[in-house]
């Protein structure tokens, strides 16, 4: 009996590792990716990526560089995914009539297959952003600024009071404290008033950013993200202290979701339309079956890991550089301040948009920023592509990381450079549909109107209100790993935020 029992146990690993090296030898002699260069290890097993990002830590978007540079313009970088280098591909991949599915590893790693972010099939995600594209329009936006206004000028008061303390700024968890705040307020009529945390550490913050270097693990081993996100929060608060805020907040978004699905009329008495009045109406839907509990829920949650991140990182990136170039902010303080003479009377939005200086700031800033730095990636319909000048068969994982398009030299002349002045060159409209830091087609950013609405108001009232310096910020303290989104490893951006007086 033993004896079988080994004898089947040695049969079974046998099996296994003869099918892992038939793969193997398939993936690298036969596969339709095999003409396409790349390293070995690569094109041979998806181990390769899991070896870079999980054991070796690397930034994956530094490692396409160094790729692109040894390979050329088209790079196998896994067994049957394709990544491109020049700025032409992505408008292959994501232009407007592409209607491409998301590919499954990297999306499901999120646990949000139900929202709009992360459902796959094209025409499902289309019917959700549908229902929720008119809260975050342009009109909405415009008659929703003065939450924008009301949140900032709550952050420039605690601002102040660390100012008052000897104290400088940890910007980059104030920005986000601002973000967290105002797209939890828009969204579910309900801030987790995350800017009144002492330092800005606030438990939902300092949790997000203590979880983006875990994105890789729970990508490459979805056996461990499922028994993550399975356990009772009491016990996940238990196995994972420092991740706490970000168990709190599922809890927090839970319990609003059980709350609106029990008794929907309450909504009647929120302060505003919310998502779940979008989601839950009948009439937005058009006949279509409403959302269960866990799309509601996921969609929540999609909606806070979005706009709480990408925003602050792009406002502490371009701050960053603008203190680090005093004419710069000379120029900016002096362009804002000429349309806000009266402190007490801050623009409306539409007037600071029309500032050609700052608006040329923050386009440079979020090209300085990538918003999400991993490529999105696709997957090619049945019918092939033609990407990059190249024939790319049917069922290719495909994609393109949006830092390769905003540092390419054919677009952006001295790409590594902060220079906000090439967004006001005569050949400045050029460069506008290379600005892609919110993707492009029909499933780029859902609430990029609202990031850019934050943008002004936030850069405007940081220059008109205090007068701003770096406490030892370095450009090596502003180095990032690509955790899909940026994750900024050394000392964050400190600066010295001395409120002006009322002039």
């Amino acid at each position: 009996m033993e004896l079988s029992a080994s004898l089947a146990a040695w049969s079974v690993l046998l099996g296994c590792l003869g099918l892992l090296v038939s793969n193997v030898v398939y993936n690298v002699l036969a596969h339709p990716l095999k003409a396409f260069p790349g390293p070995l290890a690569a094109g041979a097993s998806t181990w390769w990526k899991t070896y870079i990002e999980v054991f070796k830590q690397k930034s994956m978007t530094d490692v396409l560089v160094e790729l692109h540079a040894k390979y050329g313009d088209v790079v196998r970088v896994g067994p049957n995914e394709l990544h491109f280098a020049k700025p032409s591909a992505f408008n292959d991949i994501y232009n407007a009539s592409s209607r491409w599915d998301k590919e499954r590893t990297l999306y499901e790693s999120f646990g949000e297959d139900h929202s709009s972010f992360g459902l796959r099939n094209y025409a499902e995600a289309k019917q959700r952003k549908d229902v929720l594209q008119p809260l975050f329009s342009r009109r909405s936006i415009i008659n929703m600024q003065a939450l924008v206004r009301e949140k900032m000028d709550r952050l420039a008061e605690t601002l102040s009071k660390n100012n008052e303390q000897g104290k400088s700024a940890d910007l980059l968890f104030a920005f986000r404290c601002f973000a967290i705040d105002t797209i939890t307020t828009y969204c579910f009529a309900k801030s987790v008033d995350a800017i009144d945390e002492p330092a800005w550490q606030a438990p939902i913050v300092v949790a997000m950013d203590n979880s983006l270097p875990t994105f890789h693990v729970f990508k490459h081993f979805p056996i461990f993200r499922k028994l993550i996100f399975s356990l009772p929060p009491w016990l996940a608060i238990k196995m994972s202290p420092e991740t706490a805020g970000l168990t709190h907040l599922q809890v927090i978004l839970g319990e609003q979701v059980r709350e609106v699905s029990a008794h929907p009329e309450r909504l009647a008495s929120s302060p505003h339309t919310t998502i779940y009045h979008r989601l839950l109406d009948p009439e937005a839907h058009k006949g279509r079956p409403l959302p269960d509990a866990t799309a509601l829920y996921e969609e929540a949650q999609t909606m806070v890991f979005a706009g709480g991140v990408t925003v602050g990182d792009a406002l502490s990136i371009g701050f960053f550089h603008v203190l680090d170039q005093p004419g710069l902010l000379t120029r900016l303080r002096a362009e804002v301040c000429t349309a806000w003479p009266d402190l007490d009377s801050p623009p409306k939005l539409e007037a600071l948009e029309t500032l050609p200086f700052l608006t040329a700031t923050i386009k440079e800033s979020l090209r300085m920023s990538p918003g999400a730095s991993s490529p999105l990636l696709r997957i090619v319909p049945p019918a092939g592509a033609t990407i990059s000048g190249r024939a790319v068969p049917p069922g290719t994982i495909v994609g393109m990381s949006t830092v390769l398009v905003h540092m390419s030299p054919e677009i952006f002349e001295e790409p590594t450079k902060f220079k906000p002045d090439r967004w006001l060159a005569p050949d400045a409209e050029s460069l506008g549909p290379w600005l892609v830091a919110f993707s492009k087609g029909p499933r780029s950013c859902l609430g990029l109107n609202l990031a850019w609405c934050e943008l002004y108001i936030v850069f405007a009232t940081m220059l008109r209100r205090f007068d701003m310096s770096l406490d030892g910020t370095t450009a090596e303290d502003m180095v990032w790993r690509d955790c899909f989104t940026p994750h900024f490893p050394r000392r964050h951006l400190h600066a010295w935020c001395n409120p002006q007086p009322k002039i």
